[in-house]
């Protein structure tokens, strides 16, 4: 007799075209079918963190609907990136309810990079919630997640597309997540940008011209012409470039290049890795004219999820009869 087969769901990284999986998740949860395994990178760590926790695609799906993103940007001055990350993780695990790994619902793997001793490193104990957090700690945007004595920063640096990982959890059928297909927009922070973006850009103008007065105008010297300075600093010295900035026409030379950098690598050693990967169930969404950083459409990224693993169901639901 025939055992059933042990399905593992390998969620990868993308930003905003990571919000397909969730549409991924739909189909399947419609279908009746559910992931024995999950392996996560990136935004696939968070969506897989939240459905291994125990909640529905629907209730995910709100969550991304309903999420203040301006109130999860703690934004510093850059030394190592320019997000704190400390509320985003505070945040992850109120929704996570504080569990660790031993107490998910279905079992979950965690890729991040360590920094500190330059390896890949697979998160299966402890924090579910800091897991995440390094695990979508993107150089340069977020600080890296700091654990123990170590520092870890993006999944994705190493392994875009977890399904090695979640193969070696013990599934025998992987279904994997493409998120960078050939016809997909690969250019997107450079071509467009989305509310987001754009917010980021903002709240760190603003906190870099604070830091740049303080430098400046010392907060010891006379209140009076502190402001006096202060004020011609703001009209004739620095409103050119902070205005382009503040309306989405300009991006920081330093953002322009780390995302491009991280996003042309990215899909170069996504595509790589699954030209030779052993996957039985390859989910391809298409993504044309949409970005990384298009949060604000979040229905079109998990429409076009469920369109894509729909197409592949008919595959895997034969490979499940068989093995019957």
């Amino acid at each position: 007799m025939k055992k059933k087969l042990k399905l593992g769901l390998a969620l990868g990284a993308g930003g905003a075209r990571g919000l397909a999986h969730i549409g991924v998740l739909k189909a399947l949860h419609d279908a009746g079918i559910q992931p024995d395994f999950l392996a996560g990178t990136s935004m696939g760590a968070v969506i897989g963190a939240l459905y291994a926790v125990g909640k529905s695609p629907e209730e995910i799906e709100e969550i991304v609907k309903t999420t203040d993103w301006q109130r999860m940007m703690d934004v510093t001055v850059p030394k190592t990136g320019f997000l704190q990350g400390k509320i985003v993780e505070e945040h992850l695990r109120e929704l996570l309810w504080n569990k660790p790994f031993h107490r998910l619902k279905i079992p979950l793997h965690i890729v991040a990079y360590n920094l500190s001793k330059k390896k890949e490193v697979i998160f299966s104990t402890g924090d579910v919630a800091q897991a995440v957090r390094a695990s979508i700690s993107i150089p340069g945007v977020f600080s890296p997640a700091h654990i123990k004595r170590d520092e870890y920063i993006d999944g994705a640096v190493t392994n875009p597309t977890p399904f090695d990982v979640v193969r070696n959890m013990g599934a025998d059928t992987v279904i994997a997540v493409d998120l960078f297909p050939k016809r997909s927009s690969m250019q997107g922070p450079l071509l467009q940008k989305s509310s987001l973006v754009q917010d980021i850009e903002k709240k760190f103008v603003e906190e870099e011209l604070r830091e740049v007065k303080k430098l400046i105008f010392p907060e010891a010297w006379p209140s009076f012409l502190r402001k006096v300075l202060v004020w011609g600093f703001d009209k004739l010295l620095y409103p050119a470039r902070v205005l382009r900035v503040m309306t989405g026409k300009e991006l920081p030379p330093i953002g322009k290049v780390m995302l491009k950098t991280m996003n042309i690598l990215m899909n170069n050693l996504a595509r790589e890795r699954l030209k030779c990967a052993q996957v039985e169930i390859k989910v391809t969404p298409v993504f044309e004219g949409l970005t990384w950083a298009d949060f604000d459409k979040a229905d079109i990224f998990m429409a076009l999820g469920e369109k894509a693993m729909k197409k592949e169901l008919p595959k895997l639901k034969r490979m499940m009869r068989k093995a019957k």
